[in-house]
């Protein structure tokens, strides 16, 4: 949680806040890897499941869905348990704020006007939209992005007095970075992979090395 703690901290530090740590937004680097990718962890060798190309997954006849994702794609069997925890882990979180999880929508038990900013990786980022916008989360992996320092929104929409449900106003926004005269931070971390004869940087950051 280190980045994601670094960056809270500017937050902080001009709104006089103290963050709450939620251990269970940390990112997902104990989490499998797709076995193709080699054995390391991302930049040493490894691939990301959040990095899958989209062209295997969208490869599916018929197309994969929250349940049969588990079973089909081998590598994300060992990840169910993991994927459940933090979908269990999010309904706690969003409980204590009152809104309770009933399916996919959220029954109001206190309703909110407030705006919580959650300061977190990008794999974990993906892998919590999938839950709670219920879209399969293997599609999430392969279909969105999410660049280091950027902001989601996702406001809880309302239409009736008894139940909200999560909508994405906004995705991987940088324009701070670019009204700041910032570069986007794409994966200059990732050295020259010696592990593998995988090409780095890895998954859809490539695009734009």
């Amino acid at each position: 949680m280190g980045r994601a703690r670094a960056t809270s901290k500017y937050v902080e530090d001009a709104l006089n806040l103290t963050a709450e740590v939620e251990e269970w937004t940390k990112e997902l680097s104990d989490w499998g890897r797709i076995s193709s990718g080699g054995l390391g962890k991302p930049g040493e060798g490894g691939l990301a499941l959040w990095d899958i190309p989209g062209e295997f997954i969208r490869s599916f006849e018929p197309s994969l869905t929250s349940d049969s994702q588990w079973d089909l794609f081998e590598d994300m069997a060992s990840v169910r348990e993991d994927y459940n925890q933090l979908c269990a882990h999010s309904d706690s979180f969003l409980a204590r704020h009152g809104y309770v999880r009933e399916g996919g929508k959220y029954r109001i038990l206190k309703p909110s006007e407030d705006q919580i900013a959650v300061f977190c990786h990008g794999g974990f980022g993906l892998t919590w939209l999938a839950h709670l916008l219920q879209i399969p989360v293997s599609l999430i992996w392969s279909s969105f992005h999410l660049p280091p320092s950027s902001v989601t929104t996702v406001l809880f929409d309302q239409r009736s007095d008894d139940y909200a449900t999560p909508r994405v106003i906004g995705l991987g926004d940088v324009s701070h970075l670019y009204k700041a005269g910032l570069e986007i931070p794409m994966s200059r971390y990732e050295k020259p992979n010696p592990y593998s004869n995988n090409p780095r940087p890895s998954g859809v950051k490539g695009n734009f090395w």
